[in-house]
């Protein structure tokens, strides 16, 4: 509107100055001054009457439309392209009617929605929900007092809890039918619904002794209420279990069974190491008696071979002696004797022989049935012999 006055009051302006452009009074004047001058195209230029109209107010008040009418566009153009910041989705509304566009979802960035639109904006990162004492870091995160359940034995407890969430993109349009833009707190009714009804399963040491299967717990009753209960329009991304505090005296009544429970334990241990022990004075005792047992069997087995070994020698011997005895009476019986030896003769024959090949050695001969014995024993140099009477 300010431009077409504007273009209004310059068309009223011109004609009182007495100049126009685009051939006005003064140009037709200098045309009719220049006479034969003129050319073929401006005397036809003139029988038209062209260059009169172009310099008449609605000539010039057309310009100035124009010109507003082009502004216009461009503005009208330039405010219809609306940046999305980077961390958000949204879907469109038309700002006249109110009616609301679910035809596409938008992430962060400049887009040509019209200038006659705005948009509806969702959390396009990870939301944060904190049942926790104190104020959270984050300005977006919701933050709930503490939640306080009762546990399978019956004990109270109060537990820190933090869970985060993603909006889905693809189901924001139907997110909006269903909730509008309240999603977050029916998100949050059911989901600490659910996690007091999977916490009371537990008993209240179960919350810090089996600390995982209570988070792996908390995880699928999280991604069951973002599948079941919010329709898939959120998507759950991590729950975390970060404190729990019970009441005083059964806080000391625990520390007192965990005491005894480490008691318990210990003396287990010991009663163990003992037996241990016990168990390791029987394998020694068990194996100082291998040990014993094979001594004596290795000792009785040396006896035997030895014993064994001896008697085999003398059975040598005795065959020796036998193969000898009998190589002399087969020498002897093929020299030419008249008669094989008997065996006191071949006896005799190794005495004598003995006696002959041995003379420095000691003889006891005699009657062994008197009482006298003589013993031929070699004296000096061994040539010579005495007898002595025994």
């Amino acid at each position: 509107v300010t431009l077409a006055l504007m273009a209004e009051q310059y068309a009223v302006a011109w004609p009182a100055t007495g100049r126009y452009p685009l051939g006005g009074r003064d140009s037709v004047q200098d045309e009719e001054s220049a006479g034969s001058g003129d050319d073929g195209a401006g005397s036809v230029f003139r029988a038209a009457g062209l260059s009169s109209y172009c310099g008449s107010p609605q000539a010039n008040m057309g310009i100035g439309c124009c010109v507003c009418v082009c502004l216009v566009f461009l503005i009208c153009l330039l405010s219809s392209i609306v940046g999305l910041h980077a961390t958000k989705l949204a879907i469109t509304r038309n700002s006249l009617t109110g009616v609301v566009n679910f035809d596409r979802t938008y992430r962060g960035g400049r887009h040509l929605i019209g200038f006659w639109n705005s948009y509806l904006e969702f959390p396009g990162t990870i939301q944060s929900v904190e049942w926790l004492p104190g104020r959270p870091m984050e300005s977006s995160t919701r933050d709930l007092s503490p939640m306080n359940v009762r546990t399978a034995d019956g004990l109270m407890v109060e537990l820190g809890i933090v869970a985060q969430y993603k909006v889905v993109q693809d189901k924001i349009p139907e997110m909006y039918r269903a909730y509008k833009t309240d999603y977050e707190a029916f998100f949050i009714s059911n989901l600490r619904s659910a996690l007091q009804s999977q916490i009371a399963m537990f008993k209240a040491t179960d919350l810090y002794s089996k600390r995982f299967d209570v988070d792996n717990a908390l995880m699928d009753v999280c991604h069951k209420v973002c599948k079941d209960n919010v329709y898939g329009y959120l998507s759950c991304w991590s729950i975390q279990l970060m404190d729990v505090n019970l009441d005083a005296r059964i806080e000391k009544a625990n520390i007192n069974q965990q005491v005894e429970r480490q008691k318990q334990s210990t003396e287990q241990m010991k009663q163990q190491a003992s037996l241990i022990r016990s168990k390791t004075k029987v394998m020694e005792s068990d194996f100082d008696r291998q040990v014993k047992i094979v001594n004596v069997q290795a000792e009785a087995e040396a006896v035997n071979i030895t014993k064994k070994a001896k008697s085999d020698s003398e059975f040598n011997v005795q065959q020796a002696k036998a193969a000898a005895l009998n190589v002399i009476q087969n020498t002897l019986s093929s020299s030419g004797a008249a008669a094989a030896l008997s065996h006191r003769e071949i006896l005799k024959y190794l005495e004598d022989s003995a006696l002959i090949d041995s003379t420095g050695g000691a003889m006891v001969y005699g009657d062994f049935q008197s009482a006298t014995i003589f013993a031929n024993s070699a004296g000096g140099g061994g040539r010579q012999s005495g007898l002595q009477e025994l």
